[in-house]
């Protein structure tokens, strides 16, 4: 499954990998010819309703000289979507545990981790509970404290009704508004990636484990458990803001950073809730510079 566009001097080993509750399709590139060791793969982590293909923009910046893993998360994309009763309601710690099963599987003893949105607070939760795994870690607009949710939303957490309502009426509308709220400008939405996320989240247990993935956003006591999990960070860290995310609110930068030891804060001018997609170029700069070791120095608040 080859993304058009890619470089042919890109190596492309994407493919589905078997784990103990079904299958995850792991997008897998890198230098087509074997390169100098540049450190461990880098591996990325994809944020709600969408998939691993919010990363095709970055993957080209990053892969030259990096091995660079990419999956749908359990529940998302082309990976199976086991039944939620069945994953612990699709929980962070939970998907985290998978995603150290599939390095398990891959026979990978470490990673710099990149987390975005709701991948930064799986990739939290991974990098806590197996410190050795991960060397350095970036998170990009992670969803790490409470935040405001929009009327769908609050609607999507009513006992009984919320499942029903989310499966039946989260529409393709809905999700491409969700998307343009994401971006600095509605005009930078790309109707065909909302029409490919849209198909992977319309397949069959697609909404449901979107359901239970929101349902843990959305829940005190997740959310609540994520600050112990950061203050016990003991990998390089990075956090990578853009200054116009109208998803989560941009004060949670500042606690983010400060309740990582260590961490660096870093803001993109002029950017959403998605710089994977809407600045790959200037996010690359920064991941290389952190995951080089050379240092990235600590931004102002725009």
């Amino acid at each position: 499954m080859r993304d058009p566009g890619f470089s042919l001097s890109l190596r492309d080993a994407s493919r589905l990998v078997e784990l103990s509750f079904g299958r995850v399709f792991l997008r897998d590139h890198g230098p087509a010819a074997p390169a100098a060791p540049g450190g461990p793969p880098v591996l990325l982590l994809h944020g709600l309703l969408v998939t691993s293909h919010s990363f095709t923009r970055l993957i080209p910046e990053l892969a030259s000289d990096h091995r660079v893993l990419a999956p749908d998360l359990p529940g998302c994309g082309d990976s199976d979507r086991p039944p939620p009763v069945l994953c612990a309601d699709y929980s962070p710690r939970w998907l985290a545990a998978a995603l150290q099963e599939l390095l398990d599987r891959l026979g990978l003893a470490q990673v710099d981790l990149v987390g975005h949105s709701w991948g930064g607070a799986i990739a939290v939760c991974l990098a806590d509970a197996a410190p050795a795994r991960v060397r350095r870690l970036v998170l990009v607009d992670p969803t790490l404290f409470a935040m405001p949710v929009p009327i769908e939303g609050r609607l999507a957490t009513v006992p009984r009704i919320g499942p029903y309502m989310f499966h039946n009426m989260y529409r393709r509308n809905e999700l491409r508004r969700y998307l343009g709220r994401a971006f600095s400008s509605e005009r930078l939405v790309d109707e065909a990636d909302v029409d490919i996320y849209w198909d992977r989240l319309a397949r069959s247990g697609g909404r449901e484990a979107a359901h239970a993935m929101l349902m843990q956003l959305l829940g005190a006591d997740t959310m609540a458990g994520m600050l112990p999990r950061m203050r016990a960070l003991t990998a390089p860290t990075l956090v990578v803001w853009g200054d116009r995310d109208g998803i989560v609110p941009r004060e949670h930068a500042d606690r983010v950073a400060a309740a990582i030891p260590g961490a660096t804060l870093r803001w993109l001018e002029g950017c959403g809730h998605t710089p994977p997609e809407e600045q790959p170029e200037a996010l690359a700069a920064l991941l290389r510079q952190h995951l080089d070791g050379a240092g990235v120095g600590a931004s102002a608040h725009p």
